[in-house]
């Protein structure tokens, strides 16, 4: 049967075409908190809507997120709501100013994760709905490790999207302590003996923190309700087809990795758009000095006074007008050039002309979008990695870090005037912004693509190095260096025994031939007269045998004959 033409290449361009495929159900299992984590999820469930793909967000109940056409809701009777979510992150947030160690409160923090897990795993009719929906792949955020397990229970393949700047040991990419910085170390990958020394610490502290306290707590939870096929959990996580990493090359350091590994770091940046008329107004007062925003991101709602009033002192100095996105009761000492707000369109206002410097806590989509606008930084981080974020910042001549512990009003001010006045730091974060937009499509397109790989090709085991598949003691050839030790160690005592017998033999045969030499001398003219030898001695005239000068025994003198 003849085809019409026309026809034939329809057909030929959707079998070509990678994104032609039926549309497929896709589930995410964001953070039970931090709605920064859950901004990125919405702009690539909105990119794989476009793409012919259904989106389903699994959520607790009560959490207020707003509906779209882009992406559906799985419910669950969860630990947080939305509003007691908040209260929990916020006093995390004033346990931290308050001097509690800022470890203590991340690992509560992990403990409510697992918490919540319990929740979801252990609800029978939730798990039953989402085994119904037959969805074909999980996107697991690994600050919400619960994904691995629902994934595991759903027996769907599961992808990672990280939102934050790190590296997970767990991708399985070498990470050479000596240039591979540690999370939370706030080293570079230019290191001394001492930082390195530091930077191994961290790895074996974190390392075990990982598998003996975090992920154990999942494998409690599998056993507990009776999880099948049994499987650890350090399986499960190493188990993902494949690691899409909120990181960029014109931010991180470069360091190893591994083919199914992505970057997608800047899913947010985009032009900016007309500012509301309240803004606009506002901005245009600002053409002769400019303006400085100042965000501490939507998770931190209220800072703590100290360092409020040393945010207002430092900014009522500068000669910029200033924005700020603020909750709470105003500072007494707040500037005339300041500018409170509750809500900003942050993106649009960095990416304005008249923006002189950003003022953060160095979240990662907020740096992001800073180095979009080429816009310098000037970095206040308070906990998680906030820290490793503007370390790099600073690293890579893009802006300044202060400590909020340390940091005086002076120093903010000083470090603002520096960023704004010294026209290295622009340049430099104009720099980055071009290398991070010089590459092949957009993060969100780059995500969606790879997604929709995992789904065209069932998964991407291709990709997957046999690393997952060696032990410690064969990743880092501890045999193979048995091996060849032992083998060195038996040819140094084999040559060693070889080199003591030839010594042995040449001595002996030495030996021998002083003998036959001595021998063959005595019978030529070195002969001793067997007469001068009596009973084991030699006698003379002179010579007292027995003890007594006696006559036998001695040695007789014979006349010569002429």
């Amino acid at each position: 049967m003849n085809l019409p033409p026309s026809l034939t290449l329809f057909l030929g361009l959707i079998s070509w075409c990678p994104c032609a495929l039926l549309a497929s159900k896709v589930i995410v299992v964001p953070p039970i908190m931090f709605e920064s984590h859950l901004y990125i999820f919405k702009t690539l469930a909105t990119a794989l809507h476009q793409d012919g793909h259904e989106t389903h967000f699994l959520v607790s109940e009560g959490r207020d997120v707003p509906p779209s056409p882009h992406y559906n809701f799985q419910r669950y009777p969860g630990i947080f709501n939305s509003s007691t979510a908040d209260n929990f992150l916020q006093s995390k947030v004033r346990n931290i100013f308050s001097g509690r160690l800022t470890f203590l409160e991340l690992f509560d923090i992990l403990d409510h994760y697992s918490q919540n897990c319990d929740a979801v795993v252990g609800s029978a009719e939730v798990m039953a709905r989402l085994k119904a929906e037959q969805f074909d792949l999980l996107l697991v955020d690994p600050n919400e490790m619960c994904g691995f397990v629902i994934a595991h229970i759903l027996g769907v393949k599961y992808a990672v999207v990280s939102t934050g700047l790190w590296y997970p040991a767990e991708v399985g990419a070498p990470a050479p302590l000596s240039y591979v910085p540690e999370f939370n170390t706030l080293l570079t990958d230019r290191m001394s003996l001492g930082q390195r020394i530091t930077n191994t610490a961290v790895y074996l502290v974190q390392r075990f923190g990982v598998h003996f306290i975090a992920l154990p707590k999942y494998d409690r939870i599998m056993r507990r309700h009776g999880v099948t096929p049994r499987v650890a959990m350090a399986d499960l996580v190493q188990g993902s087809q494949m690691w899409m990493l909120c990181t960029d090359l014109a931010l991180e350091f470069p360091r190893p990795t591994m083919p199914h590994v992505v970057y997608i770091g800047g899913i947010l940046t985009q032009p900016a758009k007309p500012l509301p008329q309240e803004f606009e107004a506002w901005v245009n007062d600002t053409a002769d000095h400019g303006f400085v925003v100042v965000s501490f991101g939507a998770g931190v709602k209220y800072l703590s006074d100290d360092i409020t009033r040393k945010l207002a002192g430092a900014l009522a100095l500068l000669p910029q007008r200033v924005v700020w996105r603020f909750s709470g009761v105003p500072p007494s000492n707040l500037g005339n050039n300041t500018k409170l707000v509750d809500w900003m369109p942050q993106n649009d206002l960095l990416g304005h002309a008249n923006t002189r410097a950003f003022l953060s806590h160095g979240g990662l989509n907020s740096i992001y979008e800073a180095m979009y606008h080429g816009v310098p930084v000037v970095g206040v981080p308070l906990f998680g990695d906030h820290y490793d974020t503007m370390t790099r910042v600073a690293a890579k001549g893009m802006g300044l870090m202060l400590h909020w512990k340390s940091m005086t009003e002076e120093e903010l001010r000083a470090a603002l005037h520096s960023v704004i006045s010294d026209s290295r730091y622009r340049q430099q974060a104009r720099l980055l912004s071009a290398i991070h937009k010089d590459q092949p499509g957009h993060p969100v397109s780059r995500a969606a693509y790879w997604i929709g790989y995992l789904l065209r090709h069932g998964g991407a085991d291709h990709l997957r190095s046999s690393v997952y598949h060696v032990s410690t003691l064969q990743y880092f050839l501890l045999d193979v260096i048995a091996v060849v030790a032992t083998v060195a160690a038996l040819l140094v005592f084999a040559l060693y025994r070889a080199v003591r017998w030839l010594k042995g033999s040449r001595g002996a045969v030495a030996a021998a031939a002083a003998s036959t030499s001595s021998g063959s001398s005595s019978g030529r003219g070195g002969v001793r007269d067997e007469d001068a030898l009596t009973n084991g001695h030699c006698h003379s005239e002179a010579v007292v045998a027995n003890g007594k000068h006696k006559r036998n025994g001695a040695l007789r003198s014979e006349k010569k004959i002429n």
